[in-house]
């Protein structure tokens, strides 16, 4: 089952041909693809020139306004709710009992306890350090 050098050559150029057809198609892709990253750019970067543009001078102020008195509203609260005498129930998770190999003798149970002065929830600390964070960036990013 010998074939002849012409056939190789013939399967070996068809090899090379369509390689290089994909080759350059692919090199064809990226130029588009770049071509429409740069038109993407070009559009943010217009959105961005006209909200700049549109900006009304008193933003600031509104920023700030909404940083202090979110900063001091939640330090208040932190600092004061303790002289207020506000009790909280927190619920504890308890586990009682030994695990030994595969064996599990553990109970688990809820109970709650008291805490007296003010508990901020999980999401607080993160809100206040979002609006925090928004305004310097937003302060940082502004061009002068």
């Amino acid at each position: 089952m010998d074939l002849p050098l012409e056939a190789v050559t013939m399967i070996g150029s068809t090899a090379l041909g369509g390689l290089m057809k994909m080759w350059g198609q692919a090199s064809q892709d990226k130029a588009d693809q770049f071509k429409m990253m740069m038109q993407q750019n070009k559009a943010i970067e217009e959105a961005t020139e006209s909200a700049r543009a549109m900006q009304n001078p008193n933003a600031a102020w509104v920023r700030r306004f909404i940083v202090v008195v979110s900063m001091l509203g939640g330090l208040g609260i932190v600092f004061a709710a303790p002289l207020l005498g506000h009790a909280s129930f927190v619920p504890v998770e308890i586990t009682e009992g030994f695990k030994f190999l595969f064996l599990d003798f553990t109970n688990t149970y809820t109970e709650y306890k008291e805490l007296h002065g003010f508990v901020t929830p999980e999401w607080l600390p993160l809100a206040l350090t979002n609006v925090i964070g928004f305004y310097f960036g937003s302060a940082a990013m502004q061009r002068r």
